[in-house]
């Protein structure tokens, strides 16, 4: 606290109301507390220095009852969310102290208290929650050996968890990275507690963390009483540190919303027997939900698939590309009902367009149950389950099991739909500012309304009748000081009746009262609190007659974005012409004319496909030499996503495809230092390939791109070697390994389930063309120096460079092997055998074979200078 809020003795001096905000503040002493008083939210003391500097506000001062003023700063009460979420957005907790009893009814002052806590982790302001995006809070308790993480997507009512032994500790890490919770509370030991920091600190970016211990949380003691939210016993783990773990997330989400989280109703694993486990390297380097340059989506693959209509159908297609299938049942399920959109097309393009009209009332539902949604907000729960009956109608006509069982699963809801198209106006706004409760719902309210609303009749009535009795150039106003008067130029004062009361002199005017006016001003204006106090009471009385209903509403908004992802799959299938993938359980995976999917879908019709065929008894491992930027990296990265996509039940860009799910995916890629934690490019590189070593299996699908370039040439190359070798010995996993290291094609003559595949190229007098084809064979040699000229190095760097390395060619003696291979090879630098190989020969016509084969002639001749 600052100076002026200490000593013993300074409650006495404080008065009445900033005595009231320092009780409350010293119950929220790590929040902001927004102090209701009016018509705004004021700030006191520290809080204000800080909100002022933070939020670019006007300090100013207030008497406190002491000899200093103190420090102060208000947002208006309407617009208060915008402020407050730009505090949370900074990390900042915000305490929200209203006003619980009405001004007008009360004498001296108005109680206040705390109705809620917002944190990063619980906001659930409409600014805060952008459409399709998830923000969790996250618990990590360690008891014993056992580390706990949950996770809660409050606004959605999601909850996940994962149980973690200390060995297991970089799988927490994953899930820290993947899920990006904005808020993390930390229950552990010191030496825990201090890893996971540092790890949140230096790959996380911003997230408030906080020790259970700085919350004053309790150890956890499970009881009968135990508040778990919305989630049945039946569904909670069995392990008593898990449910520990859960019983402390709720019980920090009680404090913080004031009220017991009900709409908490989904529990999941974090790692599920059915799904297949991403890494958060592998979701990086595949850009799968974030790019590489700047974090965003664009050009990932999510963006690519996001073909959804509501954003209840985005959030879960990052869940589904979090975790791809691996039950051959369960993707075919989905596969079918993909199919069956593409089938029908007019009908699903109707499906869609029933989509687009329904608002994310799975969030609304939230909203719903802590008493914070708006007229607004019915009104958008009212619209979306009108289109449900038209929906299930569109569903019938599709025949895939799956879209009949998820058409079984959509309620309508009629009883809710009938509640809100009663009770909410068709025209109701974000605020509860009267007039929200329909014409009709209230009797009661209907006649109070009435009377309010005629009183403008009976005054033009009654100011009519006065101009005429008096003949006075009089007017009716009104003002929140003196209610209704008659106001009368100064120059008719004297003629004003006996029974006009004089109340307030102006300059030019007086005011006046009569008693049927009083009389008038009474009725009306109680008339006007008892409409507003009622319409609120009735508002509050459908969200009560609603929360019945909640869970019911969740589980169909989880069934509505199941169909909308399985939509969108089938929409971006459409878009970009792809196919469906066959599934086989021969362990091989076979892609005829495959596409990297987002830069295929960027390139259009100029991106070269290539195949692929990995077989554990004769191609397990594709080792891949040939020049930087020919492809090697985004060949590989294809591979994967493919693989991925057709995981997830998603068509594929290919000619056709046949594959086997794979049960993990590792990708080493890119060369990326980490500066925070004091590792170097090589160190994090020998860190990936040591963690993907030890995880793999013989069903994982491995890519390793240059492995060991990050160190001397001797070394990187063996370990190189010694990396491949132990796959092929200890794994047995279908691996892509892309190097520059020549000598390491060697292996394939030992290991029979290696091959040697290089990226073509085509030479000509100097210049060289990457064709961007993968075919069998080996690399002679890497192009550096003409990679160097398409980046734009100077020419005399070029040209010394040329020299130099003509000179090594010339004294550095080539290996055995490698002197052998030169001759042979020569013809290769053209890429004639290139051109050969990916001849359709059966399709050319004589003229055009003689044409070709004159042509390749000359250029040969040429090459060896005949």
């Amino acid at each position: 606290m600052a100076n002026w809020q200490k000593g013993t003795d300074m409650a006495a001096k404080l008065t009445p109301m900033m005595a009231q905000y320092q009780a409350i503040k010293k119950e929220h002493p790590d929040e902001i507390l927004f102090f209701r008083l009016g018509d705004f939210y004021e700030m006191f003391f520290d809080d204000a220095l800080l909100a002022s500097r933070e939020l670019e506000l006007t300090l100013t001062g207030r008497a406190a009852g002491n000899k200093e003023r103190a420090p102060m700063c208000g947002v208006p009460f309407h617009s208060a969310e915008s402020y407050i979420y730009r505090l949370v957005q900074k990390g900042y907790r915000v305490a929200i102290c209203d006003q619980l009893q009405d001004p007008s009814e009360t004498k001296g002052l108005v109680e206040r208290g705390v109705t809620k806590v917002i944190t990063p982790g619980t906001v659930l302001l409409d600014s805060s929650l952008a459409n399709g995006t998830r923000n969790y809070l996250a618990y990590l308790y360690q008891k014993e050996a056992q580390i706990v993480l949950v996770l809660a997507e409050v606004s959605t009512g999601e909850c996940r968890w994962g149980l973690f032994t200390d060995k297991e500790k970089h799988e927490l890490f994953d899930a820290l990275s993947i899920y990006a919770p904005a808020e993390l509370i930390i229950e552990a030991s010191d030496e825990c507690k201090l890893s996971i920091e540092n790890y949140a600190k230096s790959r996380l970016g911003t997230m408030l963390i906080l020790s259970a211990e700085e919350l004053e949380m309790p150890l956890p003691k499970l009881t009968g009483a135990t508040d778990f939210g919305g989630l049945a016993s039946a569904e909670l783990p069995t392990e008593s540190a898990v449910r520990e773990a859960l019983a402390q997330l709720f019980y920090y989400l009680a404090k913080t919303l004031q009220q017991s989280a009900k709409q908490v109703t989904l529990l999941l694993p974090l790692r599920e027997e059915a799904q297949m486990t991403l890494d958060h390297r592998t979701l990086r380097h595949l850009e799968i939900l974030q790019n590489m340059q700047d974090g965003s989506i664009r050009g990932t693959l999510y963006a690519l698939l996001k073909q959804t209509q509501t954003a209840m159908g985005a959030r879960l297609l990052q869940r589904w590309l979090e975790a791809p299938l691996l039950s051959d049942r369960e993707i075919l399920a989905r596969q079918e009902a993909v199919a069956d959109f593409l089938k029908n097309a007019r009908q699903a393009d109707a499906l869609g367009n029933v989509l687009e009209r329904i608002y994310d009332f799975e969030r609304i539902v939230t909203k719903v149950e802590i008493g914070t949604a708006t007229p607004k907000d019915l009104l958008a729960v009212r619209d979306s389950l009108a289109e449900l009956v038209p929906l299930k109608e569109l569903l019938q006509e599709f025949n895939a099991p799956m879209l009949q069982t998820l058409n079984r699963d959509v309620a309508t809801h009629t009883d809710v739909y009938t509640l809100l198209t009663e009770a909410i106006a068709p025209d109701a706004g974000l605020q509860r500012n009267g007039d929200y409760i329909k014409d009709g719902f209230s009797p009661r309210l209907d006649e109070l309304r009435s009377l309010v609303h005629d009183s403008r009749s009976w005054i033009a009535n009654l100011e009519a009748a006065e101009k005429a009795k008096s003949e006075l150039k009089l007017k009716i106003g009104f003002n929140n000081v003196f209610g209704y008067y008659f106001e009368v130029p100064r120059s008719q004062a004297e003629r004003v009746p006996e029974y006009f009361v004089r109340k307030q002199t102006l300059a030019n005017a007086e005011r006046y009262i009569t008693p049927e006016l009083k009389e008038f001003e009474v009725k009306v204006l109680s008339a006007q609190a008892e409409m507003d106090k009622l319409e609120a009471q009735l508002f509050s009385q459908v969200l009560a007659d609603l929360r019945p209903a909640l869970a019911d509403l969740q589980k169909t908004a989880r069934t509505l974005a199941v169909i909308d992802t399985l939509l969108a799959l089938a929409v971006a299938a459409h878009k970009y012409r792809w196919v469906q993938p066959a599934l086989n359980r021969q362990n091989r995976i076979e892609i005829r004319d495959g596409m990297h999917p987002m830069l295929a879908a960027a390139q259009k019709d100029t991106f070269v496909p290539n195949d692929t065929v990995l077989r554990h008894e004769d191609c397990e491992t594709m080792l891949i030499t040939g020049p930087n930027m020919a492809g090697k990296s985004t060949y590989m990265r294809q591979v994967a996503l493919l693989l991925l996509m057709a995981q997830i039940g998603s068509f594929i860009p290919a000619r056709t495809a046949d594959i086997c799910p794979v049960s993990r995916i590792f990708t080493r890629i890119g060369a990326t230092d980490d500066i925070a934690s004091g590792q170097s490019t090589f160190m994090v590189e020998m860190n990936e390939v040591a963690d993907i070593l030890q995880a793999a299996d013989a069903n994982s699908l491995i890519l390793l791109d240059e492995v060991g370039r990050g160190t001397s040439t001797y070394d990187g190359l063996s370990i190189a070697r010694a990396t491949v070798e132990f796959i092929a010995e200890k794994i047995g996993a279908f691996t892509l390994f892309a190097t520059h290291y020549h000598e390491l094609t060697e292996v394939a003559d030992v290991y029979p389930h290696i091959q040697n595949f290089t990226v073509s190229v085509k030479e000509r007098r100097g210049d060289v063309q990457f064709l961007r084809r993968i075919i069998p064979g080996k690399a002679d040699k890497s192009y550096g120096i003409h990679v160097a000229k398409l980046a734009g190095l100077p020419t005399s760097v070029l040209q010394r460079a040329q020299t130099l390395l003509a000179e090594l060619e010339t004294t550095t003696p080539a290996a055995p092997a490698e002197a052998e291979r030169v001759p042979a090879m020569d013809i290769f630098a053209d890429g004639i055998w290139d051109e050969l190989a990916g001849l359709d020969v059966f399709s050319m016509t004589p003229m055009e074979a003689m044409e070709t084969l004159f042509r390749l002639n000359k250029e040969a001749k040429a090459r060896k200078g005949l």
